[in-house]
């Protein structure tokens, strides 16, 4: 401070004023007096220029500020770059403001911020159509009051956010929402609710058609497989030399039939079917159960298969969904896994979780392939599964079913060391 010219100035000149004035009282005896009406009278002209900005900073809409001469005049200026500069922030801020309002009033998609405590913030036009809010009555009030709905109550008690929620809209029942909850800073939460009905509505579509035309192929196929069975070759010599024809149509057919099955299962775990009819499951006895069926499955391989359990405990849940998609992972390390090779299936248990590993030194996966294993339909290699009987559909199985029964499915793989395919269940 003390290097600024104008403190500098300020300085010299009251220190020459008392010194002169000083000199001048000492001749008539009255130095100390001299100097005391010196700083008095210094005083009291500060005291004037603090009223003059006082009045310019709080009363005056005067755009410039009073003149004033040295230290005063250049703090007057100072004040005024920085009110200067202010003025040119706030405008910024109230035109990307302006911009972000013109912005989330243009999007479809319902915007909410609402604070931990789920008092709404702000909320955009969208907002207001989908959840049937009113900007004059519900700021302030909390979310949570406002839209009752049970699974939304639930939802933000979890506060597990890494899937949306879908209802239906408070505003209209016809309307599908799909809500995400995102915090951020400390105490803050956006919210983004989307329309999806129509989405829905042709996943419905989907859905009724794959299962109807799967529900038509049954009939077909059970009657092209009993006649095929009927012309066994066996029991006909006459057709032994269309026996190599026959057994490719018969197993071609019986292919197609698994195909039909999954299809069939597929559409019942979308429908949320059999969601009310869970039950403890005795897992070693069913995991045992389909060992013997994966021996049996593995025949001439020579396979080492071998079931390691490490606890007696249930799980909660249905036990034909549960065996479809155990069955599922354990069928695909017997198919894959080279003869002579090893499956280790384990059921384990930890201070929060019930898991099943199925472990195998098959070929393995290559790492660019495993987010898209559990996609339907999707192959690693579409002519080695088709010639050992997948569809396709085994793991987008198995994926369904653990997400009917709050549990997860990792893989883990390396090229010519094996899998592990791991189903983790929350107790």
């Amino acid at each position: 401070m003390w290097t600024n010219r104008y403190w500098q100035t300020e300085v010299w000149t009251l220190a020459f004023i008392i010194l002169v004035v000083g000199l001048i009282g000492s001749l008539f005896d009255r130095a100390a007096a001299s100097i005391a009406v010196v700083i008095f009278a210094y005083l009291f002209w500060n005291l004037i220029q603090l009223s003059r900005l006082y009045k310019w900073l709080v009363k005056s809409r005067a755009l410039y500020p009073p003149s004033a001469p040295g230290i005063w005049g250049e703090i007057f200026n100072h004040l005024y770059v920085l009110q200067r500069k202010h003025r040119k922030e706030l405008k910024k801020l109230k035109g990307i403001i302006s911009e972000f309002r013109a912005s989330t009033s243009a999007l479809k998609d319902g915007a909410l911020i609402i604070s931990n405590q789920g008092e709404i913030r702000w909320f955009n036009r969208a907002a207001e159509r989908l959840l049937g809010l009113k900007s004059s009555t519900d700021i302030g009030q909390r979310l949570f009051n406002l839209l009752r709905h049970p699974s939304f109550i639930e939802y933000e008690q979890t506060r597990d956010y890494n899937k949306p929620l879908i209802i239906n809209s408070p505003a209209d029942e016809r309307l599908i929402l799909n809500i995400r909850i995102t915090p951020y800073n400390d105490d803050q939460r956006l919210v983004i609710i989307r329309d999806i009905t129509e989405k829905q509505h042709l996943e419905t579509v989907r859905q009724d058609f794959v299962a109807n035309v799967s529900h038509e192929l049954r009939t077909p196929l059970t009657v092209i497989t009993g006649y095929l069975e009927m012309l066994d070759p066996e029991n006909n010599p006459q057709l032994e030399s269309v026996a190599k024809p026959l057994q490719m149509m018969h197993q071609q057919a019986l292919n197609m039939g698994h195909l039909v099955d999954d299809l069939l299962l597929l559409s019942k775990l979308d429908a949320k079917a059999d969601e009310n009819g869970k039950q403890q499951v005795d897992i070693n006895l069913m995991l045992d159960s389909i060992c013997a069926e994966a021996r049996s499955l593995s025949g001439d391989k020579e396979q080492t298969i071998l079931y390691h359990s490490h606890t007696n405990a249930n799980l909660l849940g249905s036990e034909k969904q549960l065996r479809s998609a155990f069955s599922n992972l354990i069928f695909n390390a017997v198919r894959y896994t080279q003869p002579k090779g090893r499956i280790d299936i384990f059921w384990k248990e930890t201070d929060a979780t019930l898991m099943l590993e199925v472990q195998d030194n098959g070929p393995g996966i290559a790492e660019e392939h495993i987010p898209r294993l559990t996609e339907r339909f999707y192959r690693v290699d579409s002519g080695r599964n088709r010639s050992q009987g997948g569809t396709g559909l085994g793991l987008a199985i198995v994926k369904h079913v653990l997400e009917g029964h709050k549990g997860k499915l990792k893989i883990e793989s390396q090229i010519g060391k094996g899998s592990t395919f791991s189903c983790v269940f929350q107790k």
